[in-house]
């Protein structure tokens, strides 16, 4: 029991998920005060149609972006692994992207947060760009910190080669670390509401404040088969277990 109690991570670790949710709804929320409490303007409004096009195309390419610095990340760690409640310290993986970076799926909700601030008025978009900047600084340390004691100079070795956040051009060798075989169908599908996003803001692109209706959509439509997708692989491992 003390053992685990040591191995538990922090609240706000182990409730990420509701914190980034979180930083997005202030965002939001602030941003709409700054017009009265009203629904924020379109970003084609706010910057006018050419920057404005030119921005949520931005978008679009931050949100694939997010999609495959996250795939590429839960292709080898698994699903299970990235949205565990606690840190995952059974084993230290420096293959595919870590050899290039040490944190791919914060280094994809960055992408990710780019993609949906444009979205919010001034103000929102400094709030959540900004929020997620701190958080995922905050994640990525307590991770490094408890690797670091389970791992100790093989630890030290991969966070002396491979930086946190800006990816290194060519792959490092980290010797005493553990190599795995990426699992692409579970990375590309688990990361599938980040690609859900990308495909959503095409048609804001396309169409501007016209294209709004067919965003909300697909996002929401993307959410729930995403959502839907997770917890069918949960059965199929809980039924495996249990046989």
């Amino acid at each position: 029991m003390s053992e685990q109690r040591e191995r538990r991570s922090p609240w706000w670790y182990r409730q990420r998920g509701t914190m980034f949710g979180v930083i997005y709804g202030l965002g939001f929320f602030f941003g709409y005060l700054t017009f009265g409490g009203a629904a924020p303007k379109p970003v084609l409004e706010l910057w006018g149609d050419r920057a404005g096009i030119a921005i949520v195309w931005g978008a679009v390419a931050c949100a694939f972006a997010a999609w495959l610095w996250r795939a590429s990340g839960t292709a080898l760690l698994h699903r299970d692994v990235v949205f565990a409640r606690d840190v995952q310290r059974d084993r230290l993986i420096v293959a595919g992207v870590f050899r290039h970076v040490r944190n791919p799926l914060y280094l994809g909700n960055l992408f990710m947060a780019l993609a949906i601030a444009v979205l919010a008025p001034p103000l929102g978009f400094a709030i959540i760009t900004v929020g997620n900047v701190v958080f995922c600084a905050m994640l990525a340390a307590e991770e490094s910190r408890l690797l670091a004691a389970d791992y100790g100079p093989v630890y030290e070795a991969f966070r002396r080669a491979v930086p946190a956040f800006v990816p290194r051009l060519t792959p490092a060798d980290v010797p005493g670390s553990v190599a795995a075989r990426p699992d692409w169908g579970q990375g590309l599908l688990g990361e599938g509401f980040c690609l859900g996003l990308a495909v959503a803001l095409v048609p804001l692109a396309l169409e501007g404040a016209a294209g709004l209706p067919a965003f909300y959509v697909i996002w929401i439509a993307s959410l729930v088969v995403w959502a839907a997708a997770g917890w069918l692989a949960g059965r199929r491992r809980t039924s495996g277990r249990a046989r």
